[in-house]
């Protein structure tokens, strides 16, 4: 049923509990794994403000480098084929979807981040908009202490 799976993983505890229901997940089809982390680009407000202090720019792609590597380390320790990347994108879900079409996934699965109202209004939901980027199977997963709160 679900062959390939990509995984949106920023190393937070959501994606942690996401990777966790994803690992059981892929393993029951022998799915290959991709992960996919999303750095933003610098955006021209902030760059107007004037120079960035040096080494910024690389301290981000190699925090997310770092996030990116513990999560393969740790769908390999599960016994899955999984792979990575780094995607610089203005919009999350946009750059997940390109990558979900890039890798053929059949699924994409994402952790939920509890927000407020206004942050969600202020933010946007990836999970929301990822409906709009995706032409495949999506996948929202609750973070455990959530789940235990509504029954």
């Amino acid at each position: 049923m679900f062959q390939t799976i990509v995984f949106a993983y920023d190393g937070s505890a959501e994606s942690q509990d996401m990777l966790e229901e994803g690992i059981t997940l892929a393993r029951r089809f022998s799915a290959r794994c991709h992960l996919v982390a999303v750095v933003p680009p610098w955006s021209s407000m902030a760059l107007a403000a004037g120079p960035l202090p040096e080494g910024m720019v690389e301290d981000q792609h190699s925090q997310a480098a770092a996030i990116l590597v513990n999560g393969l380390d740790r769908l390999r320790h599960a016994g899955l084929e999984a792979t990575g990347k780094v995607r610089v994108w203005e919009e999350p879900a946009e750059a997940i979807g390109s990558f979900a079409r890039e890798a053929g996934a059949d699924l994409v699965i994402v952790g939920h981040h509890q927000r407020s109202a206004i942050s969600r209004w202020w933010r946007s939901s990836v999970g929301h908009s990822l409906m709009d980027h995706v032409s495949c199977s999506l996948l929202i997963c609750m973070p455990r202490e959530a789940a235990c709160h509504s029954h």
